[in-house]
């Protein structure tokens, strides 16, 4: 993926407190980021996990759906995913957004192994994006709130690569999510997930970046 760069904007510091808020491209929800990454130190190297970000009553709505299928989802408050991570800074961390009210869905964390070897996707997916990804992307703890075709595309990797045991196919399966078009992550995450993405958000999200 290229560098998404010119799509955000950060609008100055005088005005509004809308004018103040960091946009992520997407108009679903007036351009508020719809994922965040993650990253914690453990004993073996740092663990990655990826959280799609969803107003209350949609989070547990999904939650209710998976448990009548006999599966489980683990959702839980946007700042307590953070809070952690992001330390006395935390507010000046939100890029202007609130978050009462919105739940963070978990998608996958991953162990240091296989955070070796999507390293490559997750930082092309994450680059240009308004917050500092140099957060997630070396030594230490920290986080990044992204777009929503960036964080469908890691939503691929990371589910993709739970499974898999030898190294040499975590990156060979890295290497085939990058080279995916946005079209074909969205229909794979939607294969994944038995859940519908939204066709206007997508197209919205497209239409934007000008792709």
């Amino acid at each position: 993926m290229a560098s998404r760069g010119s799509e955000f904007e950060a609008a100055p510091a005088e005005g509004t407190e809308e004018d103040r808020l960091v946009r992520y491209g997407t108009s679903m929800f007036g351009g508020r980021p719809t994922f965040t990454l993650v990253r914690r130190e453990t004993d073996g190297g740092g663990e990655w996990t990826l959280h799609e970000l969803l107003p209350r009553e949609q989070a547990e709505a999904r939650r209710d759906r998976l448990e009548r299928d006999g599966r489980s989802l683990s959702i839980t408050p946007v700042e307590d995913l953070i809070s952690d991570v992001a330390g006395d800074d935390l507010l000046s961390k939100l890029d202007g957004w609130t978050w009462d009210e919105w739940l963070g869905a978990k998608v996958a964390r991953l162990d240091p192994t296989r955070v070796r070897a999507l390293q490559d996707v997750v930082q092309e997916a994450v680059e240009g994006t308004p917050g500092d990804s140099s957060e997630v992307l070396t030594g230490g703890a920290g986080f990044v709130f992204l777009p929503e075709t960036a964080g469908v595309r890691l939503a691929v990797a990371f589910r993709g690569v739970k499974p898999i045991q030898r190294v040499d196919r975590m990156r060979s399966l890295a290497r085939g999510v990058a080279r995916m078009s946005d079209e074909e992550c969205y229909s794979r995450v939607a294969s994944q997930t038995r859940q519908p993405l939204h066709p206007r958000r997508a197209l919205t999200s497209r239409q934007s970046q000008g792709r």
